[in-house]
């Protein structure tokens, strides 16, 4: 039985620039930072996941996103990170179609 092959992680530059100009999903604040969500399958140790699984966050929510965890943060700011993020990809798609015409 064959072990299932490494996913390969998704790098963007170009991604992360969108998601950079893209405001704050808690406070909409306009100077943002890429975070990258872990979850248990798509991080190892010392590996940062696909760039597909990226929000904007302000420098201030970045941070307390760190220090209280995934789910508190969450919770106290009511995210709904699967809807954050199919709402990120579909706009960087629509986007990126509109630029080629």
């Amino acid at each position: 039985m064959n072990p299932m092959p490494k996913q390969k992680r998704w790098r963007s530059k170009k991604y992360l620039e969108f998601i950079r100009e893209q405001p704050c999903i808690v406070c909409g604040y306009k100077t943002t930072q890429a975070h990258h969500i872990r979850f248990a399958n798509n991080s190892g140790t010392a590996s940062k996941p696909s760039d597909t699984w990226t929000i904007p966050l302000c420098k201030l929510h970045h941070l307390e996103y760190h220090q209280i965890g995934r789910d508190t943060f969450y919770d106290r700011h009511g995210v709904d990170i699967f809807l954050d993020l199919f709402t990120l990809t579909r706009k960087y798609i629509e986007t990126s179609w509109d630029l080629q015409g």
